[in-house]
């Protein structure tokens, strides 16, 4: 039901009704006592969602499921995997089409059958109660498409050059990309489940332009469409550099994620300035 919200007419006030419902969401403290089990079960999560086919909005929202029962439940390690697998289940039936939703003889292969069917069905009621049967979770995957309307200007320079309507297309191609790779670290860093996800997709735009070189990283249009000026976006998108520029060497590895100075070169054909922008 997400998927298109953005291209309504009504967008920005579907934008501020998001932005009133995550206002309105419990605050995650990082009490869970297997909290230093997330980040695998996150990737793993990850994991499956890639090998079936399921979208980064599905993901995020069953994440974001995740740390909320988890945030409330001393769990058992037994069941993590069976909550985490529930949690994408619903997940997916609240985000993907019908011929998209995994059904629990697939997830179920991914714990060597270990669960009856009953106990996932009665995980999944379980989880439902506790949301009161309401999966209108705003996460950063929901917002991150509205804002990208906004991430390039033809007033924005790169690299210390004009942007150019030919450039455009190309530009985008690679903010798109960097999005997700920084949404995809955000979902990682358990810090950034205790931020408003949508700064935390304001920040992946910012930190998006600012490693490609744009300048400024933030502009006014962006402040307008998001709502958040440069002071509470910076501290979010330095940290997301930051993890950033921790992993990429392993991850350009494994996954041939290009650095910014490879993009640059396919972006223009020549820049004699520098490779990054100050944020600011």
């Amino acid at each position: 039901m997400w998927l298109s919200w953005y291209r309504e007419s009504l967008a920005p006030d579907n934008h501020d009704a998001l932005r009133l419902k995550e206002a309105r969401l419990p605050k995650i403290t990082g009490s869970s006592p297997q909290l230093h089990k997330r980040r695998y079960l996150v990737d793993w999560v990850a994991t499956i969602c890639e090998r079936c086919d399921i979208t980064s909005e599905t993901l995020h929202l069953a994440i974001t499921c995740l740390d909320h029962f988890m945030d409330k439940y001393s769990i058992e390690d037994t069941q993590l995997h069976l909550i985490a697998l529930c949690c994408l289940l619903i997940a997916a039936k609240f985000e993907e089409c019908d011929v998209k939703i995994p059904r629990i003889q697939t997830l179920n292969y991914f714990v060597q059958n270990a669960f009856l069917t009953n106990e996932f069905r009665q995980m999944e009621l379980l989880l439902l109660e506790f949301f009161c049967w309401n999966l209108v979770l705003p996460t950063s995957a929901h917002y991150i498409e509205y804002y990208k309307m906004a991430a390039l200007s033809l007033d924005d320079n790169l690299n210390g050059e004009k942007v150019t309507v030919h450039m455009e297309a190309k530009i985008m191609k690679y903010i798109a990309k960097y999005c997700k790779y920084f949404l995809d670290i955000s979902l990682q860093d358990f810090a950034f489940s205790q931020l408003p996800p949508s700064l935390v997709a304001a920040a992946a735009i910012a930190s998006s332009r600012h490693s490609l070189g744009l300048i400024p990283s933030w502009t006014p249009q962006l402040r307008e469409v998001t709502g958040f000026n440069v002071s509470q976006v910076q501290p979010v998108a330095l940290a997301l550099i930051s993890v950033y520029y921790h992993y990429r060497a392993r991850d350009a590895e494994s996954e041939n994620v290009e650095a910014p100075s490879d993009m640059m070169s396919k972006i223009q054909t020549s820049s004699d300035g520098p490779e990054q922008s100050v944020l600011a």
